[in-house]
């Protein structure tokens, strides 16, 4: 795996890297070598998608998240990330000598579409991370977005330390962009937290460790920090050149919480006047039915057994003794038990 994954390997770790399956294929004269990286979940996925990803590839519209140029395509199908690059030409069809060699191209985008496909019936389809949707559109350089899960792959964008001072051991996850503010660019770091009390207990660790929002303009040689933190989540802006222009990215940036507690709801509903009474005789009636065919029940039994066992079980006058207040007129006869 560290092989496969190279340079990337820290990074991937981070992004709770699974399994890595790497295969070639070849069809006529085209050869591809295509990686297949599966991830903890969409969002791990995702995230090293943003990782990878470089300004050479175009978006495309294969799988979840795909991207291309002439000779690579990243593509996410839920969890798993798919990396295709052409591959050497298969034994047979080189070029004859004194000719160049064509130019080796990845995969059709129809191809990689079948590809996804096949890979989207075994793939998770949770939700991918929703904190990209804080992100301003205003300034934003597309496609420098990306989701980070971890402090060694924040340091490579924003060089502040590798120790975990954003606080990913709390689960924490990051979306950074580039913006183009006047003249020069920021970045924008946004990060959400479990909680608000965490992200409480993060921002106030952050101003104690970092210089933020001085006065004034951002003295040379000096790192600076501008942000702001709502409910959740932190936003941060790294490389503006004061607080005037960290604020037009600031003031962008709009969260608030929302707590909401489902009870649950009454259905029932009151019969009408007429239904109660027509249930009522028909309960009265059911009770009368069950009361006549207990009645016949038990005589039909009792008959049954004075003819089949005769003065063994009912008929007992000889075996049964009771005694008499004598206060009635007539006396118990044994015989009727």
């Amino acid at each position: 795996m560290e092989q496969v994954a190279a340079a990337d390997a820290t990074a991937f770790r981070e992004y709770f890297l699974k399994s890595i399956e790497r295969r070639q294929y070849s069809a006529q004269a085209r050869s591809a070598m295509i990686t297949l990286y599966r991830f903890r979940d969409p969002s791990s996925a995702y995230g090293a998608y943003t990782y990878r990803r470089n300004d050479s590839l175009e978006p495309v519209t294969i799988g979840s998240f795909g991207c291309a140029s002439s000779d690579k395509a990243l593509i996410v199908v839920g969890d798993l990330l798919l990396d295709v690059e052409p591959a050497a030409a298969p034994a047979g069809t080189e070029p004859a000598p004194g000719k160049k060699s064509a130019k080796l191209n990845r995969p059709s985008d129809d191809d990689l579409r079948q590809l996804a496909k096949s890979l989207n019936k075994v793939a998770d389809h949770s939700p991918f991370p929703w904190i990209g949707q804080h992100l301003p559109e205003q300034g934003l350089v597309h496609r420098s977005e990306h989701y980070v899960l971890g402090p060694r792959t924040l340091s490579q964008f924003v060089p502040l330390g590798t120790d975990d001072w954003m606080g990913y051991d709390y689960s924490a996850e990051t979306i950074l962009a580039r913006y183009h503010v006047g003249d020069k660019d920021e970045i924008l770091l946004l990060t959400a937290y479990p909680t608000q009390q965490i992200a409480a207990d993060k921002f106030d660790k952050m101003l104690r460790r970092f210089t933020f929002d001085p006065p004034g303009a951002v003295p040379a040689n000096q790192t600076v920090l501008f942000g702001k933190r709502s409910s959740a989540l932190i936003a941060i802006v790294y490389g503006a050149t004061s607080q005037q222009a960290a604020n037009k990215l600031l003031d962008q940036v709009q969260y608030e919480t929302q707590v909401t507690w489902d009870e649950p709801k009454q259905s029932y509903t009151e019969p009408s006047f007429n239904i109660m009474i027509v249930q009522a005789f028909m309960g009265t009636g059911a009770i009368m039915v069950l009361a006549i065919a207990a009645g016949i029940g038990f005589g039909g039994l009792r008959l049954l057994f004075k003819i089949l066992l005769p003065n063994k079980v009912f008929d007992r006058e000889k075996q049964i003794e009771i005694l008499q207040l004598g206060i009635s007129s007539k006396p118990i006869n044994a015989k009727d038990f």
